[in-house]
């Protein structure tokens, strides 16, 4: 876990570190794990918007990774959300706004969105606690979601994401977009001149 120190220390390291990278994969996945990091949490995924829905395109998750044989790699299905309030990462792309809930499994039935369970009983995984946080350039359009899950305390038991992590998150989308759309823009300039 990392101190409160060398938290800010690295962000600071962050978005000169994103800032060099050009491949879009690549800087995907150091995005989804710094946020982890920084967050103490087991897993986490990005969704990368494409139209009116979430692609599932980038996920990592340290329990399940421990469970595969020495240098395998965790594999997902990809697939997709629509952007609507009935999912959680749908809403947060719908409204713009963050979500952070303490127990997926105990959410109120009166809110508009819901947690499908689906997942985790297909790997064998239990989520509990998750942060959902929009990724937008500076125009406020949404590109993406960053979701991170199961943050665990200094004793190793999940609990939920503080105010700290929350604000810390914001600031951590907020780079990441700006590097994800320069990414985005390196990519469609590279297949316009191929083409």
């Amino acid at each position: 876990m990392l101190s409160e120190q060398e938290k800010l220390d690295s962000m600071t390291r962050l978005g000169i570190e994103l800032s060099r990278i050009n491949d879009l994969d690549i800087l995907m996945e150091r995005v989804l794990l710094r946020a982890r990091q920084f967050s103490n949490a087991d897993a986490g995924s990005i969704y990368i918007r494409e139209g009116d829905w979430l692609h599932f395109t980038y996920t990592q998750n340290d329990s399940l990774q421990k469970k595969l044989p020495k240098g395998e790699k965790l594999i997902y299905s990809t697939f997709k959300v629509p952007i609507d309030e009935k999912s959680i990462a749908g809403y947060a792309a719908a409204t713009g706004k963050a979500l952070n809930i303490d127990d997926v499994y105990r959410m109120e039935a009166t809110l508009p969105y819901s947690f499908s369970k689906k997942f985790d009983e297909t790997v064998g995984y239990k989520t509990q606690s998750i942060l959902t946080i929009p990724l937008q350039n500076s125009g406020g359009q949404i590109l993406g979601i960053l979701q991170i899950i199961n943050t665990k305390d200094l004793s190793g038991r999940i609990t939920r994401f503080s105010d700290q992590d929350v604000m810390l998150m914001h600031h951590f989308a907020s780079i990441a977009a700006v590097a994800l759309e320069r990414a985005q823009m390196t990519r469609a300039l590279i297949l316009r001149m191929i083409r």
